[in-house]
């Protein structure tokens, strides 16, 4: 177990180093996204009560039971999503568990190869995704970053929460083109500086190349054409 000293990176991410000079990354707590699943469930399973105790009625009874239950599964989930720390070095990371300024480190190195910048279309259109991956020498992805891009509107920090959660996660600064597709150098002028400063930070660590990448959805399916009524 070690002590990350404070600093945080505009993704609201913990950076230090430790005794040896690596770089340690360690992921914010997802509070928001915590706080957002917790208050429906609890005013719920208040209602729930309330509704047994007046009408006397076994369904109503069970309601606070399946919110409650719910809501701890949902809550271990996301707890477990937001606790992972990153040691990182010249050419090899290894994983670990984060909580609060305390991190536990892996020991296994893996080898890094590059780091991959990308983007992910919505199929709404109404935004899209960044994401930073450290690639290992057998071609296996670690993500270490999702930024979420409602154009124009904001970017948020992907703290698990999905739908109405996806945008309880902290804000960081806006992606300057969320809507462009490029997969190329001009991605890094497309994203949050967020991203980018994230992406350079590993690049100088890791010393690899940095990659690009934008995955586009298919279009929606066609509208199928409305059936003829006959009277």
């Amino acid at each position: 177990m070690a002590y990350a000293a404070p600093g945080r990176l505009l993704s609201h991410y913990k950076v230090s180093r430790d005794p040896d000079g690596h770089l340690v990354l360690l992921m914010p707590w997802p509070g928001g996204s915590l706080l957002g699943c917790a208050a429906p469930a609890v005013a719920i399973s208040i209602i729930g009560g309330l509704l047994a105790l007046i009408g006397n009625s076994p369904v109503a009874a069970a309601i606070p039971v399946f919110a409650l239950s719910f809501a701890v599964i949902f809550v271990v989930v996301l707890a477990y999503q937001g606790s992972h720390a990153w040691v990182v070095k010249a050419g090899e990371i290894k994983r670990g568990t984060t909580f609060g300024d305390r991190y536990w480190a892996g020991s296994r190195w893996s080898p890094a190869r590059s780091v991959v910048l990308k983007r992910v279309m919505w199929p709404s259109g109404r935004g899209s995704s960044d994401r930073v991956f450290v690639v290992s020498s057998r071609g296996a992805r670690s993500s270490l970053l999702t930024v979420l891009n409602w154009d124009g509107s904001e970017s948020r920090l992907a703290t698990g929460g999905r739908r109405s959660l996806a945008r309880t996660g902290p804000v960081v600064p806006d992606a300057a083109r969320p809507s462009s597709t490029a997969a190329d150098e001009t991605l890094k002028s497309a994203v949050s500086e967020s991203v980018r400063e994230m992406a350079d930070l590993l690049v100088n660590e890791l010393r690899v190349p940095l990659l690009f990448e934008c995955e586009v959805a298919p279009p929606p399916p066609p509208r199928r054409p409305d059936r003829q009524r006959w009277i």
